[in-house]
């Protein structure tokens, strides 16, 4: 087991189950007075460090092992949600919207449900959100790291470059 202090021990615990470095840097260091980027910057600090990265694999690998969720599984839940059609829940035959029977809808249509509601005109279902799905799809995947593409003129001069999204991130915040 890896040895840590115990705000770095706390944080630790904190982003196994927030999954949110700053979030767990103000709970382990008290650190609601400080600013959101000197809060990402030690947070950012914090990650880096191979103690920290060990004893967070460490708690991960603990957690796996009590469970029964797979990368298979998750990707199962997500395909389900990605797959989901509002048409599957409703019709629409020109001027009223009904609902159609629920005792019909599959073991995947209910998965796919966030909530349902009584709103203030009406019934609101909800689908899970289908771009955070996307992202977390890609993620697994590693489908979401940038590529870069150099475009040379007849020079060999660069005249253009793909950024990744922390690059447009830091020169529009530079500004």
């Amino acid at each position: 087991m890896t040895r840590l202090n115990p705000q770095q021990e706390k944080f630790c615990n904190k982003y196994i189950e927030c999954g949110n470095a700053s979030e767990a840097l103000r709970y382990a260091y008290s650190c609601k007075k400080h600013t959101d980027k000197s809060v990402w910057e030690r947070s950012s600090t914090l990650l880096s460090s191979i103690k920290v990265q060990s004893r967070v694999k460490e708690l991960q690998d603990e957690l796996r092992a009590k469970s029964d969720i797979t990368k298979e599984r998750i990707m199962d839940e997500l395909k389900v949600i990605l797959n989901a059609k509002i048409t599957d829940y409703l019709t629409f035959d020109g001027s009223k919207i009904v609902f159609k029977d629920f005792s019909s809808l599959t073991e995947a249509h209910i998965k796919a449900i966030e909530s349902i509601k009584q709103g203030k005109y009406g019934i609101e279902l909800k689908l899970h959100g289908k771009p955070w799905t996307i992202d977390r799809i890609c993620k697994m995947l590693g489908l979401d790291t940038p590529t870069k593409h150099e475009h040379t003129g007849k020079d060999g001069e660069l005249l253009f470059k793909d950024f990744s999204k922390e690059d447009l991130i830091n020169i529009i915040t530079d500004d």
